[in-house]
């Protein structure tokens, strides 16, 4: 019973992918809905493999909505079936192709999770790029030259060298296969990359190995690390795409030069291959390579876009810029490499009842408003499910991300993603009534909800949220609500956080009021507001060339709105920028879970209720 539900889930996604409709070109039936000056355009039922960017340019008033509910997906990606593959060992499952359409140039050497490599889904199911290991991180044994440090403006850019005696041995036949027992060290022919937490494990990279010493067991990279390589929590990494790695059900290798995919098949189709009987041939497989925004909106106003479905593309899905009452409303955004949505300029723009899954950066940018004159833009992420996003990307790729003024996340559910939920910058956005589970999950020293380092960051309040089950760390704790490095102005009211490792921290800052909110089983903290402008953060404080002064004077704070808004910034300079003043904290309650820990000073200066 279980094998053929699992059988006839799976023989659904094929033939959701298995029609292509090329009689109805949405770019060219667009243009003439606008110049007939209809209000409505019905996109017939179909999948709809686009090679270029829909434009929707100065257009107002239109709707464009499938003809049957849900039946509409806009895709770049190649749809073919088993049949088209090479089968290259029938006992294990191995299958090839190759296509000049998937060539391409060599990786940069260095990049952040992604580097333009197809994507491949077999009955919907995303493979996974060869690796080793399989699972987890190798470790650095010792740092022999952290390199460059591109962060503190060394612009040098020279890789960093480490000793990995375990990484070298396991890779020992490939070296030995591709240069001979002669030179202990390789510099040509074998391209591997290596990714991972380097210094910090809240940065991924990858770059590029420029050699490897056999007997040493010295790696050499050829590009340096925004950080340095070696730090309190990085050292970790894996390798990728290489032949030798291809070893278990669900992973692929791409050799860009002959534009050749490998894979193995996923486990649960290969076992159960007698059940398909010829069926198995017409097993649905999708490629996606290409590189270009599906929908570009710009310059429009009062347009809706509803229940159209974005699939399998390899570059951003929608962008919306300069516009005004645009809504995406019930649209699915999935199997993407990268983003899904951008939006900025304009106002009154927005995601509502969407659901955004297998995205390999960030869900929904919201980017918009007037930070000199604090006017919002009111854009407004609200009740979408946004589920394992941050595939590539693993750090600063969140559900939702805010920059600007005056955005609303409300009512969404985020779940299954490596580092944060939500990450926001500007002034006076309201995140509230959202439910966060199982983020955080591969990484240290983060927040599910986060912010940091502006004293000119006030008005944002976040409240009403439900914040569970975040992933342990073994460095730095990971917590529920972080306002990092001095933020300000914040409101933190009547959120509910359970079964995490920490509940809020603020690290440092002033005019923060945390306030009714309840805490449940966090065993490692519950409410931290720590003096860092009086310890470590000192020399931050010292310089006046930190980004703290620098945001600090780019904001007009001695002209109105912000005078009025926040007349205390104005007095930072000369109020002890270090200390935590006029904090509130009260009508916290905590069960099971340990004390707060809130530094004298903030009891000293503030108000708080403990």
């Amino acid at each position: 019973m279980k094998t053929t539900r699992i059988i006839s889930i799976i023989l659904g996604i094929i033939l959701l992918g298995s029609a292509c409709n090329t009689s109805f070109d949405i770019q060219k039936e667009i243009n003439k809905a606008v110049k007939a000056g209809q209000t409505e355009l019905f996109i017939p039922a179909g999948r709809y493999e686009i090679s270029e960017t829909i434009h929707l340019d100065g257009v107002e008033n239109l709707t464009i909505k499938p003809e049957e509910s849900g039946k509409v997906v806009l895709t770049s990606g190649m749809a073919l079936s088993l049949g088209d593959f090479t089968c290259v060992d029938e006992e294990k499952g191995i299958y090839e192709i190759s296509l000049s359409k998937l060539k391409s140039d060599p990786w940069p050497d260095s990049f952040r999770g992604y580097a333009g490599w197809p994507e491949v889904y077999i009955s919907g199911i995303p493979m996974q790029l060869a690796r080793w290991p399989n699972e987890g991180y190798t470790k650095i044994d010792s740092v022999i030259n952290r390199g460059s440090i591109p962060r503190q403006d060394d612009s040098i850019n020279i890789g960093g060298s480490f000793i990995s005696k375990e990484f070298v041995s396991n890779f020992s036949s490939l070296v030995t296969r591709h240069l001979g027992e002669a030179d202990p060290e390789f510099t040509r022919d074998v391209t591997i990359f290596l990714g991972g937490y380097w210094c910090y494990k809240w940065y991924d990279e990858f770059m590029r190995v420029e050699s490897i010493n056999r007997e040493t067991g010295e790696v050499k990279m050829a590009a340096p690390h925004r950080y340095g390589i070696g730090g309190p929590s990085g050292g970790l990494f894996y390798a990728i795409n290489s032949p030798d790695f291809l070893d278990i059900p669900g992973e692929y290798f791409y050799d860009n030069k002959t534009g050749t995919i490998r894979f193995i098949m996923p486990e649960q189709l290969f076992e159960n291959r007698d059940l398909f009987e010829e069926g198995y041939k017409n097993i649905s497989i999708e490629i996606s390579w290409r590189d270009f925004t599906m929908m570009d909106i710009q310059n429009c106003s009062n347009i809706l876009l509803d229940e159209l479905k974005f699939s399998v593309h390899n570059g951003l899905a929608l962008k919306l810029s300069d516009s005004d009452s645009v809504r995406i409303q019930r649209c699915n955004f999935n199997r993407l490499a990268q983003s899904a949505i951008e939006i900025s300029g304009g106002s009154y723009c927005g995601v509502i009842a969407s659901e955004i899954n297998l995205i390999g950066a960030t869900g929904i940018s919201l980017d918009g408003g007037d930070r000199p004159s604090l006017t919002p833009a009111h854009h407004y992420a609200t009740k979408n499910k946004i589920y394992d996003f941050a595939r590539h990307i693993l750090t600063y790729a969140p559900g939702v991300k805010l920059t600007g003024v005056g955005h609303i996340v409300d009512q969404n559910s985020f779940f299954r993603a490596p580092h944060n939920a939500i990450l926001f910058t500007g002034n006076d956005h309201l995140i509230e009534r959202n439910v966060i589970r199982f983020v955080c999950l591969n990484t240290s020293d983060a927040g599910a909800i986060y912010c940091g380092r502006d004293w000119t960051m006030g008005g944002t309040v976040i409240q009403n949220n439900v914040i569970k089950n975040l992933g342990q760390a073994s460095h730095h704790h990971n917590w529920a609500i972080y306002l990092d490095d001095l933020v300000s102005g914040i409101d933190v009211l009547n959120n509910i956080i359970e079964d995490c490792p920490s509940g809020i921290l603020v690290g440092g800052g002033r005019y923060n009021r945390v306030v009714g909110n309840k805490i449940h089983n966090c065993p490692k903290a519950s409410i931290m507001y720590d003096a860092r402008g009086l310890g470590w953060y000192t020399q931050y404080i010292d310089d006046p060339d930190n980004e703290l002064w620098q945001r600090l004077r780019a904001m007009p704070i001695k002209e109105s709105p912000w005078k009025d808004r926040f007349p205390w910034l104005q007095d930072i300079p000369d109020d002890d920028p270090g200390i935590p003043k006029y904090v509130i904290i009260k009508d916290n309650k905590l069960e099971k879970t340990v004390d707060p820990e809130i530094h004298p000073t903030v009891f000293e200066y503030g108000e708080v209720e403990i």
